[in-house]
Formats: C-alpha cells, structure tokens, sequence
C-alpha cells in the first residue's frame, strides 16, 4: 500500500524562521549566557525536522523501488540534489566570510598566504571539514557545520534503508538513540571532543535525525487514529504548547536536561504538526508567505555569522558597545539575507543553463 505523503505544513515553516532568529541572535551574544542562553538549540528543531521530512521523503517513495538497484540509484540520486543545494548554497557564504574576515579585518593581500588559507578552506568548501576530516576544525562560517553534518548523516541512514531497513530501524536505530543519548550525557565537554572517525556534531545530528524518524513513526500513529474534537483541541493545545516551551527554553536554558527535554518535547510537537489532526496545521496550510519563511531562514542562517564578524570588529575594544547595536545588527542580517536568497534564486536558474553550455562546448566535434 501507498503511504500519502505529507503535505507541508505552514506553521512549521514559520518557526523555522523563528528558531534561526533565536540561534542567530545567540551567535550575536556569543558567551554572555544573560540572552538567550540555549539558541544552540535551534540546531535540535533543524536537524529533528530534517530527520522527519528526509524519512517521509524516503517511506512515499521506497514501495515503488522493488529493486535494488532502483533504491541505489535514489540513494544517488537523493543524495546529489541534496549536496549541489547545499554546496551552492553555501559557497556564496563563504566567499563572503572569507572576504570580510581574510580581506577586509585581516588585510591579507599576499597571494601566498591567500592560497595557504584556502588550502586549510577547501575542507569547508567541500562540506566535509566539521566531519573529522582536517582535524575537526572549526569553520570560517561556523553554521556550515550543520549542513555538513547533515549530508553525512543523511548518505549513512540512506544507505542503510537501502540495504538493511528492517535491522536498522527495529534494532540498530533504537540501540544508537539510547547509547548515543547517554553517552552524550556523560562526556565533558560534547561539543569539542574528537571521536575517532568524526567530530561529536556530527554524532549530535545523527542521533537528532533518529529522532526525526521516531516523530514520523509517531506522526502515522496519529494520523490513522480517529480524533474527536475535543481529541483535536488537545492535540493543537499541545502542539502550540510544545514550541512555546521549546522557544522559551532556549531563550532562557542551557543545561543538558533542558536540552534533552527540547528535543523529546520537539520530537513530540513535529509529529503533531505533521499528523494533520491539530487544527494548527489544518488553519495555516503552507502557502507562498511561508514558504518563504522556509527558504529565507536558510539564507539568515547562513549569512547572519559574515555580519556579526563586522559587527564584532568595529566594537571589539567595549563589547557593552556591540550589544547596544543589536538592532542594527538585526536589521542588516534580515537585508543581507534577503539579498542572498534573491541572489541564489536566480543563480538556481541559471545553473541549468550554465551546464547546458559547458556540456555543448565539451561534445562540440571539431
């Protein structure tokens, strides 16, 4: 039997939106915990609803791959659209930081050690720097190092649907979430240490994607269940709920069990939002407004660190200073965003071109 896929669902959209606001303005107070002291934790909702849209992607299609080959060439297939999006998308935030910090706070000019910056770079370049690869490293643009993540992840789960789907989501899934959790709630310092093959963030978004496949299961529990009104009303309550608890915890809380509880709590909400029996959901279907909360949260998340380096070098000498700026400091990550989204839009366009040509001059006979 067809599983229907899910539509999109607006409201999910906005918080997007919402949670890139908080992890941004978390960058913009850097260690003073008095603000926003969690915003990391709009990592957690980004990766968790990755997980759940990457495995609903996946389950509407897998009953029409009967063979192997057909699951491996959309595990490519999958895979390739994913990196060309996120290279793209991420070269140009790079180039940007790389001018801003290398060109103008650093002055390097010498061609020599231009080309000694990129060669350390050309990890972040190719989304694979925060995998353990160079090192572990930290980035230019450090928010990169989520979408790095995120493509590892993605190619291993992927590959394991592909060939052993059973095992992994009734045994080897589960067992990672729960030795993954307690490990990650016992080691000192989760966030920095190098663990053997790979960094721990990538570790972190691998266990938050299991958890966006657990909110899938539960999101289809819900959905086949037959709901009441007053069975609707509990669950929009909860939902709404769910993000208000979520937006205050990591507006307010840093600790490791506020943030476990963000993301059991999350978990919970996406699959709510997703299950089509809150009237949330229902009310404020995706439409045109909201996805482009979607795609512009993309380009602040991506764009908003080349501007706090500005902001940082103009008022290193008082950082009271720099925190007086924070609406300034808004209003030119919301423009320089908004530009960069238009930006990528039209090179998306002209992608297809591109390579057209290329491709007609390649095969050109003489």
């Amino acid at each position: 039997m067809e599983t229907k896929k899910i539509k999109r669902n607006g409201l999910v959209d906005i918080m997007r939106l919402v949670f890139t606001l908080i992890v941004m303005m978390f960058h913009f107070y850097g260690r003073d915990k008095r603000h926003f002291s969690g915003g990391a934790l709009g990592v957690e909702f980004f990766v968790i609803l990755s997980g759940y849209l990457f495995y609903s992607t996946w389950n509407h299609h897998r009953n029409a791959l009967i063979s192997y080959q057909a699951r491996k060439n959309y595990w490519m297939g999958c895979m390739k659209r994913r990196y060309i999006r996120f290279f793209w998308y991420s070269l140009g935030a790079f180039i940007i930081t790389f001018i801003l910090v290398y060109f103008w706070r650093d002055h390097l000019y010498n061609p020599a050690e231009i080309a000694n910056k990129l060669s350390s770079d050309i990890w972040e370049i190719l989304l694979v720097k925060m995998n353990g690869l160079n090192q572990g490293k930290g980035l230019l643009n450090a928010p990169v190092w989520t979408l790095s993540s995120m493509l590892i992840t993605e190619f291993f789960i992927l590959g394991m649907l592909v060939y052993w789907e059973e095992p992994f989501l009734n045994l080897f899934m589960p067992l990672s979430v729960l030795c993954g959790t307690g490990y990650w709630a016992n080691m000192n310092n989760p966030e920095t240490m190098f663990v053997h093959f790979t960094t721990f963030a990538t570790i972190r978004v691998y266990l938050l994607t299991c958890f966006g496949i657990f909110a899938y299961k539960i999101c289809q529990k819900l959905s086949h269940g037959h709901w009441t009104k007053v069975g609707s009303i509990t669950l929009t309550v909860m939902e709404l709920m769910g993000y208000l608890i979520c937006i205050l915890i990591a507006c307010q809380k840093n600790s490791r069990n506020y943030q476990f509880c963000f993301i059991v709590i999350m978990t919970l909400t996406v699959s709510i939002g997703f299950s089509g029996k809150s009237f949330a959901g229902r009310n404020l279907p995706a439409n045109s407004l909201t996805s482009f909360c979607a795609e512009y949260s993309l380009s602040l998340y991506l764009t908003h660190r080349p501007v706090l380096y500005v902001f940082q070098h103009i008022y290193y000498q008082d950082i009271n200073n720099l925190y007086q700026q924070k609406f300034i400091f808004l209003f030119c990550a919301l423009a320089v965003a908004f530009i960069y989204m238009y930006f990528m839009r039209r090179m998306y366009k002209l992608l297809p071109i591109i390579k057209g040509k290329i491709k007609s001059v390649m095969q050109e006979q003489p």
